[in-house]
């Protein structure tokens, strides 16, 4: 079983890309289990990645990170149990910080082939997000696999350029990649970057 955790804030199109590599990887022929991570009455991201054909469990009421750690653990040993998956998807809130899951996942006692971490940053708001939240944009994308760049269709490439200068001045030697969730560009180097093949 491999897990690919997809952390970044909202809006970052962390729901669109999970969707993406879920339908891939069922077209690929693997089991898919998908996590959405939902604080709020509704969830609207299981909804919303339901409705591509793709099953959801859905944690609410809190952060898998904090909170609702326990419930991750348990929900990651059921679904290894019931269901077999080859891909576990996690879709944590936009606070969540990739470090703590990946305890989490550590202590959970699951049989794990690999644990990949992607953060997802938003081209288009990465240098407002870190100019108000600099500490906690670090948090999110320091020690992860993979920094993925999103909304890449939306920006010029001097302002990517200065984007994936940021990523790397908080993160030296990051992996980094350029995409497009919705659009799909750079999707085959960010599964490249994961390991999965597709």
């Amino acid at each position: 079983m491999i897990i690919v955790q997809i952390a970044g804030f909202l809006g970052a199109g962390k729901t669109t890309l999970m969707i993406r590599l879920g339908s891939e990887l069922g077209k690929a022929g693997k089991k898919v289990a998908i996590i959405v991570n939902e604080v709020g009455e509704v969830g609207v991201d299981g909804s919303v990645i339901e409705a591509f054909g793709l099953r959801t469990v859905e944690l609410t009421e809190g952060c898998i990170c904090c909170s609702l750690s326990g419930s991750l653990q348990n929900t990651l040993r059921i679904i290894a149990k019931e269901f077999q998956p080859d891909y576990v998807l996690i879709e944590p809130t936009g606070l969540a910080l990739p470090s703590k899951i990946n305890n989490i996942i550590r202590i959970s006692m699951v049989e794990v082939e690999r644990n990949i971490s992607v953060a997802l940053v938003d081209a288009y708001r990465a240098e407002r997000l870190f100019k108000e939240t600099k500490a906690f944009f670090s948090r999110q994308i320091i020690g992860v696999d993979v920094v993925a760049i999103n909304k890449v269709d939306l920006v010029d490439p001097q302002r990517l350029q200065e984007v994936e200068s940021l990523i790397q001045e908080l993160a030296p030697g990051s992996r980094v990649v350029h995409i497009s969730a919705k659009g799909g560009a750079g999707f085959k180097e960010l599964m490249e970057a994961l390991g999965v093949e597709i």
